[in-house]
Protein backbone atom coordinates (compact mmCIF):
# COMPACT_ATOMS: atom_id res chain seq x y z
CA UNK A 1 0.00 0.00 0.00
CA UNK A 2 2.82 2.38 0.76
CA UNK A 3 4.06 1.68 -2.76
CA UNK A 4 0.89 3.22 -4.20
CA UNK A 5 1.33 6.41 -2.24
CA UNK A 6 5.02 6.73 -2.99
CA UNK A 7 4.55 6.19 -6.72
CA UNK A 8 1.83 8.83 -6.89
CA UNK A 9 3.65 11.39 -4.76
CA UNK A 10 6.92 10.85 -6.61
CA UNK A 11 5.16 11.11 -9.96
CA UNK A 12 3.41 14.34 -9.02
CA UNK A 13 6.64 15.87 -7.69
CA UNK A 14 8.44 14.75 -10.82
CA UNK A 15 5.93 16.54 -13.05
CA UNK A 16 6.05 19.75 -11.07
CA UNK A 17 9.82 19.93 -10.61
CA UNK A 18 11.11 19.47 -14.14
CA UNK A 19 12.26 22.41 -16.26
CA UNK A 20 10.32 23.63 -19.29
CA UNK A 21 13.03 22.90 -21.86
CA UNK A 22 15.59 20.08 -21.79
CA UNK A 23 17.01 17.43 -24.09
CA UNK A 24 15.94 13.80 -23.98
CA UNK A 25 18.17 11.74 -21.71
CA UNK A 26 19.32 8.13 -21.76
CA UNK A 27 21.22 7.14 -18.62
CA UNK A 28 23.05 3.86 -18.01
CA UNK A 29 23.63 2.79 -14.40
CA UNK A 30 25.65 0.13 -12.65
CA UNK A 31 23.68 -1.44 -9.78
CA UNK A 32 24.02 -3.77 -6.82
CA UNK A 33 21.31 -5.36 -4.73
CA UNK A 34 19.87 -8.62 -3.45
CA UNK A 35 20.38 -10.16 -6.88
CA UNK A 36 24.01 -9.10 -7.14
CA UNK A 37 25.65 -6.63 -9.54
CA UNK A 38 23.91 -5.54 -12.73
CA UNK A 39 23.07 -2.67 -15.04
CA UNK A 40 19.95 -0.65 -15.74
CA UNK A 41 18.95 2.04 -18.23
CA UNK A 42 16.54 4.95 -17.84
CA UNK A 43 15.00 6.88 -20.72
CA UNK A 44 13.49 10.34 -20.26
CA UNK A 45 11.54 12.16 -22.98
CA UNK A 46 8.71 14.68 -23.08
CA UNK A 47 6.30 11.88 -24.02
CA UNK A 48 7.31 9.18 -21.57
CA UNK A 49 9.78 7.58 -19.20
CA UNK A 50 11.18 4.05 -19.04
CA UNK A 51 13.37 2.21 -16.56
CA UNK A 52 14.83 -1.09 -17.70
CA UNK A 53 17.00 -3.90 -16.33
CA UNK A 54 17.40 -7.64 -16.89
CA UNK A 55 14.37 -8.52 -14.76
CA UNK A 56 11.79 -5.86 -15.47
CA UNK A 57 10.74 -2.75 -17.36
CA UNK A 58 8.48 0.08 -16.28
CA UNK A 59 7.13 2.46 -18.91
CA UNK A 60 5.15 5.62 -18.11
CA UNK A 61 3.19 7.15 -20.99
CA UNK A 62 2.40 10.74 -20.03
CA UNK A 63 -0.29 11.49 -22.63
CA UNK A 64 -2.54 8.46 -22.04
CA UNK A 65 -1.70 8.49 -18.35
CA UNK A 66 -0.71 4.84 -18.40
CA UNK A 67 1.94 2.81 -16.54
CA UNK A 68 3.08 -0.52 -17.98
CA UNK A 69 4.98 -3.01 -15.79
CA UNK A 70 6.84 -5.82 -17.58
CA UNK A 71 8.24 -8.86 -15.76
CA UNK A 72 10.83 -10.59 -17.94
CA UNK A 73 11.30 -13.53 -15.56
CA UNK A 74 7.60 -14.41 -15.52
CA UNK A 75 7.10 -13.19 -19.11
CA UNK A 76 4.09 -11.17 -17.99
CA UNK A 77 3.03 -7.54 -18.18
CA UNK A 78 0.29 -5.39 -16.66
CA UNK A 79 -1.11 -1.89 -17.10
CA UNK A 80 -2.70 0.70 -14.86
CA UNK A 81 -4.29 4.02 -15.79
CA UNK A 82 -4.43 7.23 -13.78
CA UNK A 83 -8.09 6.60 -12.95
CA UNK A 84 -7.31 3.08 -11.73
CA UNK A 85 -4.36 4.31 -9.67
CA UNK A 86 -6.52 6.98 -8.05
CA UNK A 87 -9.09 4.32 -7.14
CA UNK A 88 -6.31 2.13 -5.72
CA UNK A 89 -5.03 5.01 -3.59
CA UNK A 90 -8.52 5.69 -2.25
CA UNK A 91 -8.96 2.01 -1.44
CA UNK A 92 -5.56 1.92 0.28
CA UNK A 93 -6.44 5.02 2.28
CA UNK A 94 -9.72 3.50 3.48
CA UNK A 95 -8.06 0.21 4.45
CA UNK A 96 -5.25 1.96 6.27
CA UNK A 97 -7.75 4.11 8.18
CA UNK A 98 -9.52 0.97 9.34
CA UNK A 99 -6.28 -0.83 10.22
CA UNK A 100 -4.99 2.22 12.10
CA UNK A 101 -8.18 2.52 14.15
CA UNK A 102 -8.03 -1.17 15.05
CA UNK A 103 -4.37 -0.88 16.02
CA UNK A 104 -5.02 2.17 18.20
CA UNK A 105 -7.82 0.32 19.98
CA UNK A 106 -5.59 -2.72 20.63
CA UNK A 107 -2.77 -0.52 21.91
CA UNK A 108 -4.97 0.89 24.67
CA UNK A 109 -4.65 -2.41 26.56
CA UNK A 110 -0.89 -2.79 26.10
CA UNK A 111 1.67 -2.08 28.86
CA UNK A 112 3.09 1.47 28.52
CA UNK A 113 6.55 0.28 27.37
CA UNK A 114 5.11 -1.95 24.67
CA UNK A 115 2.67 0.76 23.56
CA UNK A 116 5.53 3.24 23.21
CA UNK A 117 7.50 0.79 21.09
CA UNK A 118 4.50 0.17 18.84
CA UNK A 119 3.93 3.89 18.41
CA UNK A 120 7.57 4.31 17.38
CA UNK A 121 7.21 1.51 14.85
CA UNK A 122 4.06 3.05 13.40
CA UNK A 123 5.78 6.40 13.18
CA UNK A 124 8.69 4.85 11.31
CA UNK A 125 11.27 6.69 13.40
CA UNK A 126 9.77 9.96 12.20
CA UNK A 127 11.30 11.93 15.05
CA UNK A 128 14.85 11.38 13.79
CA UNK A 129 14.94 12.04 10.06
CA UNK A 130 17.82 14.19 8.83
CA UNK A 131 19.19 15.28 5.46
CA UNK A 132 22.81 16.46 5.53
CA UNK A 133 24.99 17.76 2.70
CA UNK A 134 28.17 15.86 2.06
CA UNK A 135 31.01 16.15 -0.44
CA UNK A 136 30.86 17.11 -4.11
CA UNK A 137 32.15 14.39 -6.44
CA UNK A 138 32.17 13.41 -10.09
CA UNK A 139 29.60 10.93 -11.38
CA UNK A 140 29.51 10.11 -15.11
CA UNK A 141 31.53 13.28 -15.70
CA UNK A 142 29.20 15.64 -13.81
CA UNK A 143 29.68 17.48 -10.51
CA UNK A 144 27.38 15.77 -8.05
CA UNK A 145 26.38 16.85 -4.53
CA UNK A 146 26.06 14.11 -1.90
CA UNK A 147 23.12 14.20 0.54
CA UNK A 148 23.03 11.80 3.50
CA UNK A 149 19.48 10.88 4.54
CA UNK A 150 19.11 9.10 7.88
CA UNK A 151 15.82 7.74 9.21
CA UNK A 152 16.36 6.65 12.81
CA UNK A 153 18.16 3.27 12.82
CA UNK A 154 15.95 1.96 10.00
CA UNK A 155 17.46 3.58 6.92
CA UNK A 156 20.63 5.31 5.77
CA UNK A 157 20.67 6.60 2.20
CA UNK A 158 23.22 8.69 0.31
CA UNK A 159 21.91 10.46 -2.78
CA UNK A 160 24.18 12.27 -5.23
CA UNK A 161 22.36 14.94 -7.27
CA UNK A 162 23.50 17.26 -10.04
CA UNK A 163 22.01 20.51 -11.30
CA UNK A 164 23.98 20.24 -14.55
CA UNK A 165 21.39 18.07 -16.31
CA UNK A 166 17.63 17.60 -16.18
CA UNK A 167 15.08 15.52 -18.09
CA UNK A 168 12.56 17.27 -20.37
CA UNK A 169 9.24 18.35 -18.88
CA UNK A 170 6.40 15.89 -19.60
CA UNK A 171 4.23 16.99 -22.51
CA UNK A 172 1.00 16.71 -20.56
CA UNK A 173 -1.44 18.93 -18.69
CA UNK A 174 -0.39 18.76 -14.99
CA UNK A 175 -4.04 19.10 -13.97
CA UNK A 176 -4.50 15.46 -15.04
CA UNK A 177 -2.60 14.55 -11.91
CA UNK A 178 -4.43 16.92 -9.57
CA UNK A 179 -6.86 14.20 -8.51
CA UNK A 180 -4.01 12.44 -6.68
CA UNK A 181 -3.64 15.24 -4.15
CA UNK A 182 -6.59 14.14 -1.99
CA UNK A 183 -5.83 10.39 -1.74
CA UNK A 184 -2.10 11.06 -1.35
CA UNK A 185 -2.71 13.53 1.46
CA UNK A 186 -5.04 11.07 3.20
CA UNK A 187 -2.41 8.33 3.08
CA UNK A 188 0.33 10.67 4.24
CA UNK A 189 -1.79 11.72 7.22
CA UNK A 190 -2.24 8.14 8.38
CA UNK A 191 -0.12 7.36 11.48
CA UNK A 192 1.29 4.26 9.76
CA UNK A 193 2.82 6.52 7.11
CA UNK A 194 3.93 9.28 9.44
CA UNK A 195 7.62 8.47 8.99
CA UNK A 196 7.40 8.19 5.20
CA UNK A 197 5.52 11.47 4.92
CA UNK A 198 8.20 13.26 6.92
CA UNK A 199 10.91 11.55 4.86
CA UNK A 200 9.33 12.84 1.64
CA UNK A 201 9.22 16.34 3.13
CA UNK A 202 12.88 16.24 4.18
CA UNK A 203 14.00 14.95 0.79
CA UNK A 204 12.77 18.16 -0.81
CA UNK A 205 16.06 19.61 0.40
CA UNK A 206 17.82 17.61 -2.31
CA UNK A 207 18.44 19.83 -5.33
CA UNK A 208 18.99 18.48 -8.81
CA UNK A 209 18.75 15.20 -10.68
CA UNK A 210 19.91 12.03 -8.91
CA UNK A 211 22.85 10.30 -10.61
CA UNK A 212 23.74 7.93 -7.79
CA UNK A 213 22.32 6.54 -4.58
CA UNK A 214 23.15 3.92 -1.99
CA UNK A 215 20.65 2.61 0.54
CA UNK A 216 20.99 0.53 3.69
CA UNK A 217 17.63 -0.56 5.10
CA UNK A 218 16.94 -2.55 8.27
CA UNK A 219 13.49 -4.10 8.67
CA UNK A 220 12.50 -6.63 11.33
CA UNK A 221 16.07 -7.71 11.95
CA UNK A 222 16.97 -8.06 8.27
CA UNK A 223 19.28 -5.80 6.27
CA UNK A 224 18.84 -4.78 2.64
CA UNK A 225 21.58 -2.91 0.79
CA UNK A 226 21.54 -1.52 -2.74
CA UNK A 227 23.48 0.94 -4.89
CA UNK A 228 22.93 2.66 -8.22
CA UNK A 229 25.40 4.92 -10.04
CA UNK A 230 25.29 6.45 -13.50
CA UNK A 231 28.15 5.43 -15.79
CA UNK A 232 26.96 7.11 -19.00
CA UNK A 233 24.66 10.04 -19.82
CA UNK A 234 23.47 10.42 -23.41
CA UNK A 235 21.66 13.54 -24.61
CA UNK A 236 19.46 13.59 -27.71
CA UNK A 237 16.34 12.03 -29.24
CA UNK A 238 15.32 8.58 -28.04
CA UNK A 239 14.16 6.12 -30.72
CA UNK A 240 10.46 5.20 -30.64
CA UNK A 241 11.43 1.55 -30.20
CA UNK A 242 12.55 2.33 -26.64
CA UNK A 243 8.88 2.83 -25.71
CA UNK A 244 7.38 0.11 -27.93
CA UNK A 245 5.50 -2.00 -25.40
CA UNK A 246 4.34 -4.54 -28.01
CA UNK A 247 7.93 -5.26 -29.01
CA UNK A 248 9.40 -5.23 -25.51
CA UNK A 249 6.71 -7.57 -24.14
CA UNK A 250 6.28 -9.64 -27.31
CA UNK A 251 4.81 -13.05 -26.53
CA UNK A 252 4.23 -12.13 -22.87
CA UNK A 253 0.96 -12.77 -21.03
CA UNK A 254 -1.09 -9.77 -19.91
CA UNK A 255 -2.16 -10.00 -16.25
CA UNK A 256 -4.15 -7.81 -13.89
CA UNK A 257 -2.14 -5.06 -12.21
CA UNK A 258 -1.72 -5.64 -8.43
CA UNK A 259 -2.87 -2.08 -7.65
CA UNK A 260 -6.06 -2.64 -9.64
CA UNK A 261 -6.71 -5.81 -7.62
CA UNK A 262 -6.29 -3.86 -4.41
CA UNK A 263 -8.97 -1.35 -5.43
CA UNK A 264 -11.63 -4.07 -5.87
Amino acid sequence: MSKVRLVAVAGTAFLCALPVVAEDLTIVYKTTGQGGPGTSTSYFSAEGMRTSDADRDTIIEYGPGRIISIDHKKKEYSEITLAEMEAAMKAASAKMEQASAQMQEQMKNMPPAMREKMEQMMGGGSGSITVTKGAVRKVAGYDCQDYDIKMSTMMDMVVCATTAIAPPAPNVDPSKYAAFAGPAAALAANPMFKGMAKLAEEMRKIQGFTLADSTSLKVMGRSFDSTKEATEVKKGPIPASAFDVAAIAKGYKKVENPMVKMAK
